[in-house]
């Protein structure tokens, strides 16, 4: 949960429902102090419900089935929407979004179709980081390559990565296999800061859609061996990365590391974890999406 020190001023208030809260047609009752505020909290907020939030004021949830059509008895506040999962995931949610988009303020998303069709879209790329405290992790090399891997197989992800692993394996390559469904460790930077590199493969391949994975990983200047977004070059410098579109790409990205490609890499390395860092706090990155939309809004004569 992000938040910043007390503000004294009278702009409006951005806070935002954290991940995994239920949200009822209680909403009005939610205590301010159960949410992040990502900006800071002004002071005439200090205590008290979502109730006493203005009509100025922005507050931030996470989509739902059931937040699409809730009763919000008592809010003033205006409510916007995070789509953070693809459509494989939140297809229906999507759907009705196209038909619901007028309940809420801002519908932020990273699908394309879903963002062009509703006058309220915004793009966001969700990223997120599960590295606490990621600036002081010590990102010494010593090893080559890592893959970190869960045992699931429901995404053509999940089934990526296990090809992947099995192929590592019979060909004998130097690689340290991580994850629930191999190896676990204790701390996510343990998979990734000793390394050079790691094969980084989302769970689908969707427009805009990067997650923790990838973040973590720049985060902790390693190149990542990736497959995902096929819009990634966009949002990050491909020279400090191995961008893969099969599972051939993969093999042929792993066939090629070493340290001395590593170290022609450093540039765009420091470039796209200093990019990495903002995507890091999806918190903040959402609440300044409101607060531009806002600001726009009022500036409409």
């Amino acid at each position: 949960m992000t938040d910043l020190p007390r503000r004294a001023d009278e702009a409006p208030a951005i806070a935002i429902v954290p991940y995994g809260t239920k949200i009822t047609p209680g909403l009005a009752r939610m205590r301010l102090d159960a949410l992040s505020w990502p900006l800071g909290r002004p002071l005439r907020l200090e205590g008290g419900a979502v109730a006493d939030m203005g009509p100025d004021d922005h507050l931030i949830a996470f989509v739902s089935s059931r937040l699409l059509s809730l009763p919000r008895p008592g809010v003033r506040a205006r409510i916007s929407v995070m789509v953070v999962e693809p459509e494989a995931v939140h297809r229906r949610n999507m759907i009705w979004l196209r038909l619901l988009w007028w309940r809420f303020f801002a519908v932020l998303a990273c699908n394309p179709p879903l963002i062009a069709a509703i006058p309220n879209g915004h793009r966001f790329v969700f990223g997120s980081t599960w590295i606490q405290d990621w600036r002081a992790v010590d990102t010494t090399k010593t090893r080559m390559l890592s893959l970190i891997a869960s045992g699931k197989q429901t995404y053509e992800g999940h089934r990526l990565r296990h090809r992947v692993v099995d192929w590592i394996r019979s060909h004998g390559i130097d690689a340290d296999i991580l994850g629930r469904g191999y190896a676990p460790f204790e701390r996510k930077s343990d998979g990734l800061a000793p390394y050079r590199y790691s094969v980084i493969i989302e769970n689908v391949r969707e427009p805009g859609y990067v997650t923790e994975k990838l973040i973590d990983c720049l985060l902790c200047d390693t190149v990542p061996i990736y497959w995902g977004a096929q819009d990634i070059e966009a949002i990050f410098d491909g020279r400090g990365m191995r961008v893969c579109r099969s599972l051939d790409d993969i093999q042929a990205a792993i066939g090629a590391v070493s340290e001395a490609d590593y170290t022609s890499r450093l540039e765009f390395v420091a470039k796209n974890k200093e990019k990495a860092s903002r995507y890091a706090d999806h918190e903040r990155a959402a609440a300044h999406i409101v607060k531009t939309a806002a600001q726009r809004t009022h500036s409409k004569p």
